[in-house]
């Protein structure tokens, strides 16, 4: 597979933190064409061995293979999620965004929205919004729809073509 294919692949895998299965599976599969051993461990580490010549130098090529994201925390009467972050997100440039939620019956389609800008006080439209002012909007008429949809606890990554 040529690197432009397998890098556009690892990107499109999704993989927040604590859920790197689906990019670690792709990187798997890509090394296992030319490595002499392809293995993860217990924490969700992966690695493959090439075999060097006797007496050659040693090489490590380290790297992550996860992703930050957010996480579910609540589902409001509304049909609103509320969300955590996974790793460090500036809240002001989730606004909008698409996302795609992982759950254990498949992926949900979402954007991220707040209170509208016509509803915000002065003071609030000045500064940057907390992420606990956000939500993620699935389409959901209410709180029962969601949450046959989504659970607490799923995760969720930006949904946008790598370029």
């Amino acid at each position: 597979m040529p690197a432009l294919e397998l890098l556009m692949r690892l990107l499109s895998a999704p993989g927040p933190s604590g859920h790197e299965t689906t990019p670690a599976r792709v990187w798997r599969e890509y090394c296992s064409s030319f490595a002499t051993e392809v293995g993860g461990d217990r924490v969700g580490s992966s690695y493959a061995r090439v075999a060097g010549t006797a007496g050659g130098p040693t090489l490590a090529v380290v790297g992550h293979i996860d992703e930050i994201g957010l996480h579910v925390s609540h589902i409001e009467d509304e049909g609103y999620l509320r969300f955590g972050q996974v790793g460090g997100w500036d809240a002001g440039v989730l606004i909008g965004q698409r996302v795609r939620l992982h759950t254990r019956d498949g992926d949900v389609a979402g954007v991220i929205g707040r209170k509208p800008i016509h509803l915000l006080k002065d003071e609030d439209r000045k500064k940057l919004p907390e992420t606990k002012e956000l939500h993620i909007d699935i389409g959901a008429k209410d709180g029962d729809e969601a949450r046959g949809l989504v659970r607490i606890g799923d995760v969720a990554v930006i949904d946008a073509e790598p370029v």
